[in-house]
Parts: structure tokens; sequence; C-alpha cells
């Protein structure tokens, strides 16, 4: 059943926008390798080899060490308000402490235990070429996908395997981001709505939520001081989309962790 409301959200600082990249992409794979058949395969081995690749542009699982670091400070000095929840925080702690654990267990660095596998090399290479994993391309390949879909899985999930670790830390290194704020309806003036940001704050995330039967979207123009939402009409969609003209009334969330 379709969900009422869309939301969108726009990171607001690179550690968070490599976070959301990854999240989506490990999405994609569970989605396409609980899947049986040749293309679900391919799509979820290309998830994988996608991850990697994102993987190659920095150093993620340090920068996720300090994410949780951080967070683990500013959750645990609010140890001492009275209104907050003793044991879902003590809760939310303890899973970070096991988080760093588990991510100074992690040896080398991400990806690395791909690079010497040279069957997966060879679709990597490929897959820049549109076209490029065709059978004749890529026998072996081929042969794989024809293989049978529990032995496909245990493949894709050994590939995988530090990956899923990584997911379940960045799905704690957002959820603590999402929760840390609620939600306020605002007001977009003739389809426009821009703010500055607290640079006091250490701000992480913009969640935008509309109902889906509003039938627009927002575009987000977000720098370190300000940022801008502009809603738009898809319509048609295959020609360029036009600014709402109408107030457009909108649940926003500034999570500033």
């Amino acid at each position: 059943m379709p969900s009422k409301h869309i939301i969108f959200e726009q990171p607001l600082n690179e550690r968070i926008r490599m976070c959301l990249r990854i999240e989506t992409l490990m999405k994609r794979f569970h989605y396409f390798s609980s899947l049986k058949g040749n293309w679900s395969a391919y799509s979820a081995l290309v998830g994988v080899l996608e991850i990697t690749s994102l993987l190659e542009r920095g150093d993620l699982k340090q920068e996720l060490m300090k994410e949780l670091e951080r967070q683990h400070s500013a959750l645990k000095s609010l140890s001492e308000h009275k209104e907050v929840d003793k044991s879902k925080l003590s809760l939310i702690l303890n899973r970070q402490k096991q988080a760093l654990e588990g991510l100074h267990q992690l040896n080398g660095k991400l990806g690395e235990h791909l690079k010497r596998n040279d069957f997966l090399l060879s679709i990597k290479q490929r897959t820049s070429i549109p076209g490029g994993s065709c059978d004749f391309d890529l026998p072996e390949l081929h042969f794989w996908l024809n293989q049978d879909h529990n032995k496909k899985l245990k493949d894709l999930e050994r590939w995988a395997g530090p990956y899923l670790q990584l997911e379940t830390v960045i799905e704690l290194v957002l959820s603590v981001i999402r929760d840390s704020a609620t939600s306020e309806k605002v007001v977009a003036e003739n389809g426009f709505f821009h703010q500055t940001l607290d640079s006091q704050q250490s701000n992480q995330l913009l969640r935008i939520s509309i109902p889906a039967s509003e039938g627009i979207y927002p575009e987000v123009s977000a720098g370190k001081h300000r940022y801008s939402v502009r809603f738009l009409n898809p319509l048609p969609i295959d020609g360029l989309p036009s600014q709402v003209k109408d107030d457009v009334t909108f649940s926003l969330t500034r999570c500033s962790l």
C-alpha cells in the first residue's frame, strides 16, 4: 500500500551524505538478492560493486568511528536531564559502544577483500561500458548467473559480508540523527522556503515530509550557513518541471545532534 506521505532527506555534510548512499545501496542489495532470477542476482551483484567503488573515495570506517564517538559524547551529556528516558538512553549508548568495538575489529580498509577477486574485477571494469556485461563479453558471469539461486545467494552474502556489518552501524548512526529532532509545520510561500542554519549547532540532516496526494516534490539547495527548498510540479514528466505557484504546507525536521 503506497505511503500517505513522502519523506525527502537532504544531508548537510559529506559524512551523512556517504551514509545515506550506502544505506540506499544496501536496501537495493537486499531487495534484489531476495528475488530469484538472473537479472535480480545481477542487480544485487552490481550493488556490491557500487558500494565497493563508493568506499574507495574515502575511509568510511574512520568517519563512522568519529561519528559514533561524537554522538556518544553528545548523548551521554543528556543523562543528567530528568525528562530523559534513562533506560532508552542507556540502550543506545551500549549499542554505540558495541558498534565501535565491531568497527575496530574490521581489519584493513573496507572493500579490500574484493580487490583480489578477478571475477568481480572483470565485471566492475565492464559495467562502465553500456551493454558491456553481455554473455559474449563475460561468459564467466553468464555461467554464474545460471547457477542455483542458493549458491548465488551464498556468494553474494560472502562478498557483501563486511558491508552487512557496516550497514548495521550506519542504521544506528542515522536512526540517532533522525530521532534527534521533532518535525514542525512550515509554509513555503509561492512554493519557496529558505532559512539560515545555526552555525553553533552540528547540522546533520534535513527531512521534508509532504502528502503523496500533493503530486509535487522539493528541490533542496543547502550549504553550511543556509538552505532553501523549492517545490516543483513534475508534470509533464518528460518536460521541464515548473515551480509551484501556491503556498505549500509541509513538515520539516532539522536534525542537528
